[in-house]
């Protein structure tokens, strides 16, 4: 983007927000909520919406970022006020049974949210159309078989793992490495310049989506599940510290896929901070923003 540009990004962003710093009520709060993310690029990025609403209403925010296996004992401790976000109801399934017995749902920022893995759009798909066809010996030659993924207790880590077991992928060489959303990107980055066989452990949304042609693979087993509704989730004590209208607010969030694989691109690969990001999303979306400030 050029410094024209952005400026000018910068200038409507800015007038959006003191238009909207004028019109809505504020309510003072001294003590800062605690806004929990997944430590992953569009959990930051959407995170970073949240946030924005939650300063908009007059709340202080504190961000703390983890882990899946940090972060949702910290909501079942009431250590975070809010998590963004729970895939439910499968792909969290797991660590909401574990961590969420003083949990509630507040909203549904995005629906359609789902695990799979994919392959760029060059491999052809008359020899790779599903993840079964991963374990022909062809395929497997030609293939990166270390499958680079994130967090052990993310849900598309334990799903992967079940993956490569049930499809017999192991006899033939794949493995999956945890790491970070970041070596998942330069893994991705680097066999997509040089035209090499990848496969890639996705999640929708995700700025992977917006970045690469990638081809998703068909799972007959049915590993990966079906698909979410990504959750902005409070702890039960957040009643008591907030009214009823920031509770109200929050609950009309609403995202959708496309928009926050578009966050999450300005994030990754134009360089903006989440904080960025959503302000920008925000201003060139005024209209359904202001719907979740408007009182029922």
């Amino acid at each position: 983007m050029s410094n024209v540009l952005r400026l000018a990004s910068t200038i409507v962003v800015g007038l959006s927000l003191s238009a909207s710093a004028a019109t809505l009520p504020v309510s003072a709060a001294e003590t800062p909520l605690v806004l929990g993310q997944i430590d992953v690029s569009f959990y930051a990025a959407t995170g970073a919406v949240v946030q924005e609403v939650l300063e908009r209403l007059g709340h202080p925010v504190t961000v703390r970022a983890g882990t899946h296996n940090e972060i949702f004992p910290l909501l079942a401790a009431g250590k975070v006020d809010l998590l963004v976000a729970v895939w439910l109801p499968h792909a969290h399934k797991h660590l909401w049974e574990e961590y969420g017995g003083d949990a509630f749902v507040l909203a549904t920022l995005y629906r359609g949210a789902r695990l799979f893995w994919a392959v760029p759009e060059y491999v052809p798909e008359s020899e790779v159309a599903s993840i079964a066809d991963l374990a022909k010996s062809d395929v497997a030659a030609r293939m990166i078989r270390t499958l680079q993924g994130i967090g052990p207790k993310a849900g598309t880590s334990v799903r992967s793992l079940k993956a490569i077991a049930a499809y017999g992928l192991d006899k033939a060489g794949y493995e999956y490495r945890f790491g970070t959303w970041q070596d998942r990107h330069r893994a991705v980055e680097s066999a997509v310049r040089d035209r090499r066989w990848i496969v890639v452990s996705m999640a929708a949304p995700m700025f992977l989506n917006r970045a690469y042609a990638l081809r998703p693979l068909a799972d007959p087993l049915g590993i990966f599940g079906q698909a979410n509704e990504g959750m902005l989730a409070g702890h039960k004590s957040l009643t008591e510290k907030v009214p009823q209208r920031t509770l109200d607010t929050l609950r009309r969030i609403r995202l959708g896929l496309e928009a926050v694989n578009e966050l999450d691109y300005l994030v990754v690969l134009e360089n903006r901070t989440p904080h960025e990001a959503a302000r920008l999303w925000m201003a060139q979306n005024a209209d359904t923003v202001q719907k979740w400030f408007t009182e029922d």
